[in-house]
């Protein structure tokens, strides 16, 4: 229910406003009053609701944001925003093997030596979907990167963004990468520098 009211897609209050103007511009031709001011209350309605949906965010919508937020925060090496957006116990984990970081100052000292070492250049979001569960919201993004390392080539990847609500913001309790441009894990971990 919340997401039909807040998080309605641009064409819905549209519709509704069209079909208010017609209604409106019906009866004023044939000087019917209460055709007019039907018009004129479902154009108010559908104002309205894109109003609302505009200025209150949900929670889905609040996670995006933060999701965008956080590839840019590693692109431009912002690591006061990077670590903000991170719960204490926030931890990574690659899909389909056993590579784990646990922690957020792990992760962060981690990403701070990846980015640099992969020479990360830009990253663009180009899909996005997110899911409400009780606890939770799944942000599942696809990425196309650029970075040094692969010579200036697009590299496209999907990763998945578990945010939580411990306290009274929205906070990233797991990153987990799904696929990077088709290359198994144990070799893009194998490619990294120890630490």
């Amino acid at each position: 229910m919340r997401d039909f009211l807040f998080d309605v897609p641009w064409w819905a209050p549209t519709l509704i406003g069209i079909i208010g103007i017609g209604l409106f511009v019906s009866g004023n031709r044939r000087q019917k009053t209460n055709t007019r001011t039907a018009g004129l209350a479902v154009l108010a309605i559908a104002i309205l609701w894109s109003l609302v949906s505009y200025l209150v965010d949900t929670p889905k919508e609040i996670c995006q944001k933060q999701t965008r937020q956080f590839v840019k925060a590693a692109v431009d090496r912002d690591w006061t925003t990077f670590q903000r957006l991170l719960e204490p116990q926030a931890d990574f984990k690659f899909i389909g093997s056993n590579w784990q970081i646990d922690g957020r100052d792990e992760l962060l000292d981690t990403m701070k030596v990846d980015v640099d070492q992969i020479g990360l250049k830009g990253a663009h979001i180009t899909s996005m979907q997110a899911d409400e569960t009780d606890q939770a919201v799944i942000v599942k993004i696809r990425v196309y990167s650029t970075q040094d390392i692969s010579m200036g080539q697009l590299l496209d990847s999907d990763w998945e963004m578990e945010w939580r609500k411990p306290a009274a913001t929205w906070l990233l309790h797991e990153v987990r990468g799904v696929r990077v441009a088709n290359i198994p894990p144990e070799m893009i971990r194998g490619s990294l520098r120890k630490k």
